[in-house]
């Protein structure tokens, strides 16, 4: 009997040595210390899995904030592997947490931490790259624990198509990042300081995106747009999780309508200003829009085509944020009657099938503010943005029960005709066809 207890105590170690030896492995560590880890062949390293966000997707859409100080505290494996993961990772049915551009992907993420790794969504890990810390050289204009290089592979998109799907993953990581307390900011720069790290002939770097701890905590308040002339957003059940699970790329709807309820939301969420004051700037008092711009400049114009005709969204007549009044927002008729038939001819033919497109056009005359940003070889800044608000309407189509698809405009020549635009001075970018 005594026997029996001693060989029992034995097992009973043995299984907690096992379990401690094992523990990082599978990536349940507090620290980022995969030196310590087993790893795979080639110095790959599995991450654990990502966290569930139960934060609804609308909230996600009005918390999102582009956020420069950050503290020294490490990111923890599973607050990297959830940001990860919902940036460009591989879901259960095969498909990846954004859609694809021209019926491919090419984004390539490395990951700027003690050396740098390559993320892998196939394997949901981290593979050795390289030896050295570059956080500080390539994330330059933010310190950060984790510097994230958004790159693409350009045998596969050019600058501008790369630059759209990258703008998917970016607000990805904008809405993880805030639902689990992080912070970060998408920073470009010419030349891309990315390539100091040595990327492959065929990748090239777009932009960078420091993810930390915050020095100063998100202060946001409630305060809705009272005067809107459009159905009021409100929060979903429907988690952010659950959307980059479930969002799906269609071609074809059952019906040909479109609710003015879901027409709110859809548009809202492509370039609208949030419900949510922010106050976390040293007192000053910020009403965000759904998606971050260079410079500030948010030169896109949105218009919404139905069978009754093209509407422009003005999506804030004024914004008066130090005492929270409303942002007034509305649809402008621009041409009445049915005109997807002629959008679909510029675009692809199913774009005539869908209860809504969404056109959004880039206003080039407000892209030179201060910081002449109007060349052509800069457009790909603004197919980052385009992208971003293209890719908000797909997740809250999803939210919605609803589904879309982004195509790239074909013959912008014959969309600025149809929104009587003049062609130089404007450049339709994209079209999200949804139903």
């Amino acid at each position: 009997m005594k026997r029996n207890k001693f060989c029992m105590k034995k097992i009973i170690i043995c299984i907690l040595l096992c379990c401690i030896i094992s523990t990082p492995v599978l990536g349940i560590s507090n620290s980022l210390t995969f030196q310590e880890n087993i790893s795979l062949p080639g110095n790959e390293y599995y991450l654990p899995s990502p966290q569930f966000i139960e934060m609804s997707l609308e909230e996600s859409i009005m918390r999102r904030a582009s956020m420069r100080n950050f503290t020294d505290e490490p990111i923890t494996d599973e607050e990297l592997s959830t940001v990860l993961w919902s940036a460009f990772g591989l879901r259960n049915d095969g498909k990846m947490t954004i859609p694809e551009i021209n019926n491919t992907h090419a984004v390539v993420i490395y990951v700027l931490l003690e050396d740098v790794y390559r993320y892998n969504p196939m394997n949901h890990s981290l593979i050795l790259y390289k030896e050295g810390d570059y956080r500080d050289i390539v994330g330059w204009q933010y310190s950060a624990p984790v510097q994230l290089c958004l790159c693409w592979n350009t045998d596969i998109a050019d600058a501008n198509f790369g630059s759209t799907e990258l703008g998917c993953v970016g607000q990805n990581i904008y809405f993880a990042a805030n639902a689990i307390g992080l912070g970060t900011v998408i920073t470009a720069e010419i030349p891309s300081p990315i390539s100091i790290i040595g990327l492959p002939e065929n990748e090239s770097g777009m932009g960078v995106m420091p993810l930390g701890h915050l020095e100063i905590d998100y202060n946001f308040k409630y305060r809705p747009m009272l005067f809107s002339l459009l159905p009021r957003v409100s929060f979903s059940d429907t988690s952010l999780t659950t959307v980059l699970e479930t969002r799906d790329e269609v071609k074809s709807w059952d019906n040909n309508t479109m609710s003015r309820v879901d027409l709110s939301y859809l548009i809202w969420s492509s370039y609208g200003y949030s419900y949510y004051l922010d106050e976390s700037n040293s007192g000053a008092v910020e009403r965000h829009h759904t998606v971050p711009s260079a410079h500030g400049y948010y030169p896109f114009r949105i218009y919404a085509a139905t069978k009754f005709g093209v509407f422009r969204y003005i999506y804030g007549l004024y914004n008066i944020d130090r005492w929270g009044l409303p942002v007034v927002s509305f649809l402008l008729a621009v041409k009445l009657g049915d005109k997807r038939s002629d959008i679909a001819l510029a675009t692809e033919q199913f774009v005539s099938d869908a209860p809504l497109d969404i056109i959004i056009v880039l206003d080039i005359d407000k892209t030179n503010k201060w910081d002449d940003l109007s060349n052509e070889s800069m457009r790909w800044i603004w197919y980052y943005e385009a992208g971003a608000a293209a890719h908000n309407v797909l997740l809250q189509a999803t939210s919605r029960g609803l589904a879309g698809n982004i195509i790239p405009v074909n013959d912008k020549e014959s969309i600025c005709s149809l929104l009587s635009l003049n062609k130089e001075k404007f450049d339709p970018m994209l079209v999200v066809a949804v139903g």
